[in-house]
């Protein structure tokens, strides 16, 4: 029997299309609409694979950009022609484009209850908060009278000393841990006598490859018993994948949470419409936080969610954020951007007002250092249940506030 010739192709296009099914979209897309030969990527080995994945890369003359055992991957740039050949590895689990995540930004700690528990001894001490974003300049909120500034990585510009050429990452330390000490304590964080871990994954423009925030947070694993990591916040966020297995902040968030350490991610800045949340804030696993509009009062009933910040549901109807805190005109710390580990000066103005999810974010992350510092022996997932349990709910939308706004008084039982 004479067999057409179009079914001669069968074979090959079903392997090629099961190929092509293994490379991420957006990714692709890049393909046709960048102008250039070698394109960064995340390549995620199968289970158990690593090390032979690893040793296929390097065969292909692939560089390696970094080593990700957090999520089983590395990250790497490749002739955007080697893509397909790549993929039809048996080693080879799924190759994710390497997004461009950018940070959130569009009376709060008095709100929300952190002066009653400071006030009661909940203060964070001796709790480690990992800080992923422009960096962390040393104001005197976090160096005076001691330096709580314990570690700081720079996977931007390799520097060794503290610093912030944007001045978000300082913001949100000092939301989550500033003492006040410049303003009488005035402006005193969640969580005042906190360790600061700044980490730098986001350049002075305030964005920065998923590849090297995921490399952040695999240093974050790696240091966690070293200076006793016990939260890490995340002020930043991109479009997630489309498929939620294969997105690596998902990835790695997850991995991190599961080491103990208390995830707490930005929802994002793309409401009101639904499903806007970003990366990593889908994790179902990690707490996610939106944000309120407190009026600048310190009554919960006249509170508002904020326009900008981004709804759910995720993964077609699960609940997300899981609840909300104070995220419009937050003042807090401020930055010097020029400073690079020489003489330090005082500012003129040391402290400035911002917007955004990524504020409200280090004020969860503070209360969660509170819950710790007085139970140290809390798991994750008990500290989101306390958090989800003792929230004050609003008149609005499960996918608009979780559980409701973040309320401290409630959570010690003051």
């Amino acid at each position: 029997m004479k067999i057409p010739a179009g079914m001669l192709l069968l074979p090959f296009m079903f392997k090629r299309d099961r190929c092509m099914e293994k490379i991420d979209s957006r990714l692709l897309q890049k393909t046709r609409t960048l102008k250039t030969d070698k394109i960064p990527a995340i390549v995620f080995s199968k289970k158990n694979e690593t090390d032979v994945c690893k040793k296929y890369l390097k065969s292909k003359g692939i560089r390696i950009k970094h080593e990700l055992p957090l999520i089983n991957a590395y990250a790497v740039e490749v002739e955007t022609t080697a893509l397909e050949d790549m993929a039809r590895s048996d080693v080879v689990e799924y190759i994710s484009d390497d997004v461009r995540m950018t940070s959130l930004l569009d009376v709060a700690a008095q709100e929300v209850g952190a002066r009653i528990a400071n006030d009661t001894g909940y203060t964070g001490r001796g709790v480690g908060i990992a800080i992923l974003d422009t960096g962390v300049y040393p104001h005197q909120d976090l160096v005076r009278p001691k330096n709580r500034i314990v570690a700081f990585k720079d996977f931007i510009n390799n520097r060794q000393s503290p610093y912030d050429d944007n001045g978000h990452g300082t913001f949100v330390a000092g939301v989550a841990a500033g003492n006040g000490y410049l303003s009488g304590g005035k402006y005193k964080g969640i969580a005042p006598e906190a360790a600061i871990i700044g980490v730098k994954v986001m350049d002075s423009e305030g964005s920065g490859d998923s590849s090297d925030i995921i490399a952040g947070m695999q240093w974050v694993a790696d240091n966690k018993e070293k200076y006793n990591i016990r939260v890490m916040s995340v002020s930043l966020g991109a479009k997630p994948a489309k498929l939620l297995k294969f997105d690596p902040l998902v990835a790695a968030v997850e991995a991190i949470w599961d080491k103990g350490i208390v995830v707490v991610a930005a929802a994002g800045n793309s409401g009101p419409k639904q499903s806007t949340i970003t990366t990593p804030g889908i994790s179902l696993k990690i707490i996610t936080v939106g944000a309120v509009d407190d009026k600048r009062t310190v009554d919960f009933s006249d509170d508002t969610i904020a326009n900008f910040s981004s709804r759910g549901p995720v993964n077609r109807k699960a609940v997300k954020p899981d609840l909300v805190a104070p995220g419009v005109n937050v003042t807090s710390i401020k930055a010097n951007k020029e400073y690079r580990g020489t003489r330090l000066e005082n500012l003129a103005e040391p402290y400035t007002t911002m917007s955004g999810t990524s504020v409200a974010t280090p004020i969860v992350s503070g209360a969660a250092a509170l819950l710790i510092s007085k139970n140290p022996n809390m798991t994750p997932s008990e500290v989101k249940e306390a958090l989800k349990k003792n929230a004050y709910k609003l008149d609005a939308s499960e996918y608009a506030q979780g559980s409701g706004i973040l309320n401290i008084s409630a959570l010690i039982g003051k």
